[in-house]
């Protein structure tokens, strides 16, 4: 059960998300590529009637209402969307070279930083596990942006979960995947800015599990793992690497 109501939530916090980035790019006038967000969230919508059969649990009426009129709703946006002209934009690979290079160098310094620390302190109340290696998710997207702080923080936690047996895995795709994506795209801005947008980039990746936990755990354990994951290590990961990501910036001018 507690297995079925993360993959639950899980999926429909991405839907959220994601649609929360369609409308983002619509007002940078990038309909098109909004409309790929939009298919996204129609297959993670759809996906959300797999768990109930995978884990024999009744569907409710309401909750099958209310995912078919999102769908529709989400369909008739992507109709409105698609007459709205797009800027031209010279085209360009969705990585560089550098990128490619950066995101495989750091996930892996991520997912090793996380398993040798991971519980060693200061065990999760949730049976998952508080470590320090969230400073190198804050350093790749201050430093090269947006794609590789997301990809980043995806890529390492997920192969450090899966090394570590962590059975709710899909869970910090999100959470940490919009830890790295929020402060990448204050990079080049003033460090007032970087540093707020760290600490809103640790902010969601706690509140993730914190809205995962209440169900899971309840009240009690959810909020003192919060804690722990706010103040302890999304807190501790902004003081480290947001200093890193400026040295390596002036070290190496080419990465601005």
């Amino acid at each position: 059960m507690k297995m079925f109501i993360s993959l639950h939530l899980f999926l429909g916090l991405a839907t959220f998300t994601v649609a929360v980035a369609g409308s983002y790019l619509v007002s940078k006038g990038r309909p098109r590529t909004s409309i790929v967000t939009s298919v996204t969230g129609i297959l993670l919508s759809a996906a959300s009637f797999v768990p109930p059969f995978f884990y024999g649990v009744q569907l409710q009426t309401s909750f099958i209402l209310a995912t078919t009129v999102g769908i529709v709703l989400i369909i008739l946006g992507m109709g409105l969307v698609s007459r709205i002209p797009q800027k031209a934009e010279p085209r360009r690979p969705f990585l560089g070279s550098i990128e490619v290079a950066s995101v495989a160098t750091l996930s892996a310094a991520y997912a090793i930083l996380i398993v040798l620390t991971g519980g060693m302190a200061l065990p999760s109340p949730t049976g998952g596990y508080l470590h320090f290696g969230d400073f190198v998710v804050f350093v790749a997207a201050l430093t090269f942006g947006w794609k590789v702080g997301g990809l980043v923080g995806i890529i390492g936690a997920v192969v450090a979960d899966f090394y570590l047996a962590y059975p709710r895995w899909y869970v910090t795709i999100l959470a940490h995947g919009l830890e790295g994506v929020i402060p990448g795209f204050t990079r080049g801005r003033n460090l007032a800015w970087q540093v707020a947008a760290a600490g809103l980039g640790g902010f969601l990746m706690a509140s993730t599990y914190f809205f995962v936990n209440i169900f899971l755990k309840g009240y009690p354990v959810a909020i003192i793992s919060y804690a722990q994951e706010f103040f302890g290590q999304a807190a501790i990961s902004v003081v480290v690497g947001v200093p890193i990501a400026t040295v390596v910036r002036r070290v190496l001018p080419r990465v601005r």
